[in-house]
This record gives structure tokens, C-alpha cells and sequence, in this order.
């Protein structure tokens, strides 16, 4: 019985640290999109297409702050990891060293975002403003 419990408790940290968890709705890509959050964030502005991951790491040794400068629509959302508390929507995380949140959209839209280099000082340094432009798939669907 502690067997069973042990790898049902794993499975279930597996499924929630691999990237985006899924609701229904839009396919998803697959595909991954990075922004590589250091002294600045790389790159600045991404295209991607509705349903690819759009993923922030954190590649720093301490803790940084993401906010969205826009209100995100939890009706554009096709998949988060890291955004939600609670079942709420934030627009602002926490992203500890060494980690990542990401977001997938359902419909074309554009969000801005601001990076906190001190994640606990709101008036220390940040970066210059990053975007991303989701368009619609290019990719052909059979109905």
C-alpha cells in the first residue's frame, strides 16, 4: 500500500512540473517559446502562434518578479503553469532561481510584461518592456 501511494505521489509531481497543464479547448502546438530572464530578458519580443508555450525561465541565482502589464483574459488561456492561485488567474509571479512559468493563449492577441530583477523590491531594477505577438496557426486542421 505505501508502494502504490509512493508512485501515484510521484506521478502526480511529474505531471505538474512538465510545462503547461492543459484545459480544454484549442489544441496545443507543442511548442515551446523561451524568454531567458538574466541581467535582461532574451529575447525581447517573440511571434508565436495560438497554442504554442510561451515559457519565462529564470536563469538567475535569485528569485525575479514577472508582471503583465495588460489584464490577461482567462478566456484567451489555453494553458498555465505558475500563473494560477487557487484557480485565479495572477499577473504577477514569483519565478524562484532556476525555474520557469509559462502561459499558452487560445485566440491572437499581444501582452507586455516587466521583469522584476529583485523579486521582494518593486522599485529595484527591471527590465526594459518585453511583448508577444500570438497570431493565429498557420498549421491547416481537418475538420
Amino acid at each position: 500500500m505505501r508502494r502504490t501511494w509512493s508512485l501515484i505521489i510521484l506521478l502526480s509531481l511529474l505531471v505538474i512540473d512538465t510545462g503547461c497543464s492543459t484545459s480544454s479547448g484549442p489544441r496545443l502546438t507543442g511548442a515551446i517559446r523561451y524568454f531567458n530572464i538574466r541581467a535582461e530578458v532574451a529575447p525581447r519580443h517573440l511571434i508565436v502562434q495560438v497554442g504554442d508555450e510561451i515559457r519565462w525561465q529564470n536563469l538567475n541565482a535569485h528569485a525575479v518578479q514577472l508582471r503583465m502589464l495588460e489584464e490577461t483574459n482567462p478566456k484567451l488561456i489555453a494553458c498555465d503553469k505558475g500563473f494560477s492561485k487557487f484557480g485565479v488567474l495572477q499577473d504577477s509571479v514569483i519565478i524562484a532561481p532556476q525555474q520557469s512559468v509559462s502561459l499558452c493563449f487560445s485566440k491572437p492577441t499581444t501582452i507586455r510584461f516587466n521583469v522584476w530583477l529583485e523579486a521582494d523590491n518593486p522599485q529595484g531594477a527591471m527590465t526594459p518592456t518585453g511583448s508577444v505577438r500570438i497570431e493565429p496557426s498557420t498549421s491547416k486542421r481537418s475538420s
